[in-house]
């Protein structure tokens, strides 16, 4: 799972430079109840510190209570991912479904790296196998290992 935390670290850090901090705080009511609608989604509870208390600290303490907030994002979405990814395997094993996993670490760790070859490891990897998993089933072919 290094490579999802990883890749979860990279893309939180994406959403921060590109206005994350003054997305969320539309959103942002010190009133307002964390248990209900968008105010539930990751990232809009772990900042409430930081826009509490903004406008009465230095900006050290703001930048470190900042990166707290972004470090907890990231802890509570590799673990929503995590979750996920159990659920997933629960309705294989409880439904009996027939779920196939396709492995795309090398292509995340390609775009860590910005290889040339990013989009060719894709369809390779994730895109093709994808393509011919649903044409067996859509045509009711015999399962191929992938």
């Amino acid at each position: 799972m290094f490579v999802l935390d990883s890749f979860v670290s990279d893309r939180v850090n994406k959403m921060v430079e590109k206005g994350m901090v003054n997305e969320v705080r539309d959103f942002y009511n010190p009133n307002a109840d964390y248990s209900k609608g968008i105010r539930r989604a990751i990232g809009v509870p772990e900042f409430d510190t930081f826009f509490r208390v903004e406008s009465f600290c230095d900006g050290e303490t703001q930048a470190n209570i900042l990166g707290e907030a972004i470090d907890s994002i990231k802890i509570n979405t590799s673990r929503l991912a995590r979750c996920q990814l159990k659920k997933i395997n629960r309705l294989s094993d409880i439904k009996g479904w027939s779920i196939h996993r396709l492995d795309a670490t090398n292509v995340f760790r390609k775009l860590q790296r910005d290889a040339d070859d990013v989009d060719a490891e894709w369809e390779n990897t994730v895109a093709a196998p994808a393509v011919s998993i649903v044409g067996r089933f859509l045509y009711n072919l015999e399962s191929e290992a992938v």
